[in-house]
């Protein structure tokens, strides 16, 4: 933009602050003229001599609040620049002091050059030399210009911050305002003069820091007030560190400890949360280590001069040599020595840190979890406290401070640190080794926690093993040693340490597993003793109920005297054994506060050392957990051992409430024989006493709960008590089970007939049709009338579908005997039979098979005398079915009989009665016979055939001819062929067939029978076959008779079906292989035919168009 036209525009904005003017907004107004001026000032400044002069003075003293930071003011003039104010401000009216004023803060606030002139113009001004003297707030603002002024042109002079003091007591509030808004900038710089000045007289400030300029003789008379210049830094600056340091400096000074404490605090609060707008002056020596641990050893001599801090002034010791050991070393021996409490103080500091292991003790012993890191916080002072003692005592301190270190160090978690200052201690001059048992077992753990299994385990074996040991330290070293057989595996021997432990030093023992076992190893480490406890517990027990003695063999759970070297084992009594399991569950109790498991295993050790009424009590504070069926029971054994039955009884009622009596066995496995003894008696006959008065189902149940426990405590050797309880299980449908314990009776006693019956009965009753028979049959055997009752005390189809079983079981014995031995068998072999006949009898005599039964065994035995009056199984079958058996099966029975008595004849004829109808039986039956009868049986039944076939009674002839081909196993081809014409004649032919099959088969080759025989078979089958409709087969049978013998092949055809049917049969045959052009078959059916009917046409030119086919087929080549 051209001149010109910034003269317009700057006129424009005059015109338009003119019109502002007269609208009353002089604000508005002095901004226009503001900007019109920095636009174009010759025009501006014309303008603005036009005005009057109350305006030209309305528009001065506006620029002169804006300049001087009047906020009202301050929003109208927003954008414009206050540099342009002050110079329209100075031409307006030459020499202003506003305008001044805010030139020579301009070049103070840059780089600070020409200090001493303007330091020089606002005492000029001040004087009014020039102009009159101002007054106000314009006379403070020059006042602080000139203090600032002097202050930027030597720092290390005091005159600076007196004038600033001089100021803020002539108008605090009006100055810290001031300062604040005008040299907010400068403020770090105004605080850094005033420490500066004041920093040497205090010996709690900062040691470390050097003023720029050491003050001469003229300007430490010129002192500053303290706590003026305190409450002037404090007012300007309140969360400045170095403002507060002084602060604390003054008040102690001042004997007020209290609150230079509480200042130092905020001090040290400030520290954490600085920032370098707040704290400039500390990027070049800010909250350094240094500083921080001076401020601490200050802020720990404030509390020990207040009295009844001591807690808090160890605490910032310890923090203040952990932060910076120089300097703290430094500050203490300022504030402390010089004053002769440096010997107290290092009391009160190792006082503190043995508070603070105590406490840290205590709560790791109440905590609720046993892999909780709580309170380990706690040893962080405690370590810092011993460190500074460290620092204190010359050489690095003495060897008890630090072994004490080393073990907090541990404890801790810093086991590399311990494990350098215990090896450090370890490797000292023999003269110089006290407390080795304590640095060695440090050591120990220090090496386990890295690692290093091997050098830790002879650690811990060297203060196990040595000549003096020291308690807690063994203790110790047991732990640590059973830790790492642990880890290898050995559990045993793990339990073994600890119980030791545990009676040694119970609490130590504890603090030792909660600090310095690993947190991941707590965990299983409890697992693993309460197992092992538990295993000694038992394996003691065992052995005493075993042995009926008192004394068992065990491990040493004891210390030897020092002399004595230490052995792994040794025989110790029961009483021993109980006594180091107490110590060991005592000791879990304590690890896991809330755990039942623990103080179960206290209350058996208890009971096995015959503390009785210890142990109700302790499980009676234990009624309500978690783990009830373990309590109440063992409450119940208690209470049987004292005699109170009948809370006995009601702690079993709850018990068996519960459901879960799995919990038995451990208990049983360390209770005494007597209180067993008496438990399965009281539960049996509560059981029984349940089942004399009830039946429903859950009195069975109870029962069944009681029988089982009686069982348990019996160690399943309860054998009345199996059989009860099988019985309930068979009653509530649980026949599985029921069958399990009557098996485990007959493990124990493989001839128990209750069990035997029960077991079988169940089988019954699950459809096991084998397994229920044998067992019924092994009762038997045992006592056969007993069985027989109990079968008769069955419901009917129970019982009919056992005598069934049995049945069927004795006929597949007696098919087997004949099967393998001769008829005259030995006795042994059919036992059974009789005895399951016999019971069979008993119990329905009005049955006819078991009498049967009786005597097919009888007969298989070979029993029958020659004499009639002592044939037993006659007399039998005589008294059971009368003289003349109307029975078919008790008639066949008789012909064996006859059979046996030579009588063929007769024999065949009651045999005969059940060959068609039952063949089985009369297999079995002929199985009775002797071969060489059965060859006489076999004629007798073929001549007494022939005699009833001739009077036309073919039905009674096949039964005659079926008895005789079974008695020689169908051999006979003459009986066969006889059956054969019976059954042909009967129309039977598909059965005729059979047994023409078999002549056939029968019929060897080199045979010296004549082919007419051969040939009338083979006619006689086919005829049979064309009746049944086989046409093709029949066809093949008459084809090969007409090539054995044509002529009596023609004689049978003319007998059977008749030449003319017969050929029409080949040709339909052969015309339907010709249209198939099977030649070959055609051809030979059509030659066959036509020997049946040489003149049949048909034929004839079957045959001619077969043969024109066959010859045209033929190429010659």
């Amino acid at each position: 933009m051209d001149a010109p036209q910034q003269k317009l525009g700057a006129m424009e904005l005059c015109r338009q602050g003119d019109k502002a003017f007269l609208n009353g907004d002089a604000r508005r107004a002095a901004a226009l003229y503001t900007q019109a001026f920095g636009s174009h000032a010759g025009s501006t400044m014309a303008h603005m001599r036009t005005l009057d002069r109350p305006c030209l003075d309305k528009v001065i003293s506006t620029l002169e609040v804006w300049l001087d930071g009047h906020g009202v003011v301050q929003n109208s003039m927003e954008g414009l620049n206050k540099g342009l104010a002050a110079v329209f401000l100075s031409t307006l009216c030459p020499n202003n002091v506003s305008a001044s004023l805010f030139k020579m803060e301009s070049v103070l606030l840059g780089t600070g050059q020409g200090s001493d002139e303007i330091f020089a113009r606002c005492s000029a001004l001040l004087e009014g030399k020039r102009t009159h003297r101002p007054e106000g707030p314009t006379r403070l603002i020059l006042e602080l210009t000139r203090a600032l002024a002097c202050l930027l042109s030597d720092p290390s002079k005091p005159k600076g911050p007196r004038l600033y003091l001089q100021a803020f007591l002539g108008n605090k509030s009006e100055t810290i305002r001031l300062v604040k808004c005008r040299q907010v900038e400068h403020v770090p710089r105004i605080i850094k003069a005033f420490f500066e000045q004041m920093c040497l007289k205090f010996p709690i400030l900062h040691a470390g820091f050097k003023p720029e300029n050491t003050m001469n003789g003229k300007q430490k008379t010129d002192e500053l007030s303290p706590l003026d210049s305190v409450e002037f830094l404090v007012a300007i600056s309140p969360k400045n560190i170095l403002v507060r340091e002084l602060q604390a400096a003054v008040l102690f000074s001042l004997n007020k400890f209290e609150e230079s404490a509480e200042t130092l605090s905020l001090a040290l609060q400030l520290s954490e949360s600085s920032d370098t707008k707040t704290n400039l002056d500390l990027t070049a020596q800010g909250m350094t280590p240094e500083k921080k641990a001076s401020l601490l050893v200050g802020r720990a001599a404030a509390y020990f001069s207040t009295g009844g801090r001591t807690k808090e002034a160890c605490s910032d010791l310890g923090e203040g040599f952990a932060v910076h050991p120089a300097t703290a070393r430094l500050q203490f021996q300022r504030l402390f020595s010089e004053s002769g409490a440096e010997a107290a103080v290092c009391v009160q500091l190792r006082q503190q840190a043995e508070r603070g292991l105590s406490g840290f003790r205590e709560t790791v012993l109440t905590r609720p979890d046993l892999r909780s890191f709580e309170g380990l916080e706690l040893l962080d002072p405690v370590i810092a406290q011993l460190q500074a003692l460290c620092h204190l005592e010359p050489d690095g301190g003495g060897r008890e401070l630090r072994v004490r270190l080393a073990d907090c160090l541990l404890l801790r978690g810093e086991f590399r640190e311990a494990l350098s200052i215990s090896s450090q201690l370890a490797a000292a001059a023999p003269a110089q080794q006290s407390y080795q048992n304590t640095v060695q077992v440090l050591r120990g753990f220090a090496r386990l926690l890295c690692e290093d299994h091997k050098g830790a385990l002879e650690d811990f074996q060297a203060v196990i093993e040595h000549n003096a040991p020291h308690p807690p330290s063994c203790v110790r070293a047991l732990c640590g040693r059973g830790l790492l057989r642990m880890m290898a595996g050995s559990h045993y021997l793990t339990a073994l340490d600890y119980v030791t432990a545990s009676r040694l030093q119970h609490q130590d023992t504890a603090l030792t597993v909660r600090c310095l076992v690993p947190w991941n190893y707590r965990g299983l480490l409890c697992t693993v003793l309460l197992e092992q406890g538990r295993a000694m517990l038992e394996e003691a027990g065992e052995q005493s109920n075993s042995s009926g003695a008192s004394t068992v063999l065990d491990h040493q759970l004891s210390i030897q005297q020092p002399s004595a070297q230490t052995k792994e084992s040794n025989g110790i009594n029961k009483e021993g054994v109980a006594m180091g399991v107490h110590a060991l569950a005592s000791l879990l109790m304590e690890l896991q506060p809330g755990a039942d498991a623990p103080q179960i295993l206290a209350a058996d050790a208890l009971y096995q050392l015959d503390r009785i009424e210890e142990a109700y009590r302790l499980l009676l504070c234990m009624e309500h957990s978690s783990l009830r069926s373990p309590i109440l029971v063992r409450l119940a054994l208690l209470q049987l051992h004292r005699g109170f039955l009948y809370d006995a009884n009601q702690l079993l009622k709850k018990l068996i409430h519960c459901g879960d009596t799995s919990c038995l066995r451990p208990l049983l496995s360390v209770g005494a024989p007597n209180d067993k003894a008496l438990l399965e008696k009281h539960c049996h006959s509560a059981a029984k006493r349940i089942l004399d008065s009830q039946q429903e189902e859950s009195a069975i149940r109870e029962a069944v709960a009681y029988l089982s426990i009686a069982i348990m405590a019996s160690g399943g050797e309860a054998i009345d008590s199996l059989l009860e309880r099988a019985r309930c299980y068979a009653l509530l449908g649980q026949r599985k089970t029921a069958i399990f314990d009557f098996t485990a009776i007959l493990k124990e006693d493989p001839y128990h007939m209750q069990a035997l019956c029960g077991r079988g009965f169940t089988y019954l009753m699950v459809n096991q049709q084998k397994e229920s028979t044998q067992d019924i049959l092994a009762a038997l055997q045992v006592d056969a009338e007993k069985v027989t009752r109990s079968i008769l005390s069955l419901k009917d189809k129970a019982r009919k579908l056992i005598c069934e079983w049995l049945h069927q079981h004795c006929r597949a014995i007696l098919s087997t005997v004949l099967s393998t031995k001769p008829v005259s068998c030995r006795g042994d072999c059919l036992r059974e039979a009789f005895l399951t006949s016999g019971a069979l009898m008993k119990t329905d005599c009005r049955d006819p098979r078991w009498h049967l039964l009786y005597v097919d065994t009888l007969l298989a035995q070979g029993e029958v005398s020659v004499l009639w009056e002592v044939k037993a199984a006659g007399v039998h079958l005589r008294q059971v079915f009368g003289q003349e058996p109307r029975d078919a099966e008790a008639q066949a029975r008789w012909g064996v009989v006859e059979s046996w008595q030579q009588n063929y004849r007769l024999a065949a004829k009651c045999l005969s009665v059940v060959s068609e109808k039952e063949p089985s039986v009369l297999d079995f039956l002929l199985a009775l016979i002797q071969t060489q009868q059965l060859r006489h049986l076999a004629q007798a039944a073929s001549l007494e055939a022939s005699s009833v076939s001739e009077s036309g009674q073919w039905e009674r002839a096949l039964s005659l001819l079926t008895v005789a081909v079974q008695a020689v196993r169908g051999t006979k081809l003459r009986h066969l062929r006889q059956r054969a014409a019976c059954l042909a004649h009967l129309g039977l032919h598909e059965r005729a067939v059979s047994d023409l099959d078999q002549v056939i088969r029968l019929r060897s080759p080199d045979s010296k029978e004549e082919p007419a025989v051969w040939a009338e078979d083979l006619c006689r089958r086919g005829r049979s076959l064309l009746l049944c409709s086989q046409d093709e087969l029949a066809l093949h049978d008459f084809a090969q008779a007409l090539e054995l013998h044509p002529e009596q092949a023609l004689l049978c055809v003319d007998a059977g079906p008749g030449r003319p049917r017969l050929a029409e049969v080949f040709l339909r045959f052969a015309l339907q292989h010709y249209g198939e052009q099977q030649l070959d078959k055609a051809w030979y059916l059509t030659e066959s035919g036509l020997k049946v009917d040489s003149s049949h046409a048909e034929l004839r030119r079957l045959r001619a168009r077969v043969k024109r086919e066959v010859s045209g087929s033929c190429i010659v080549h």
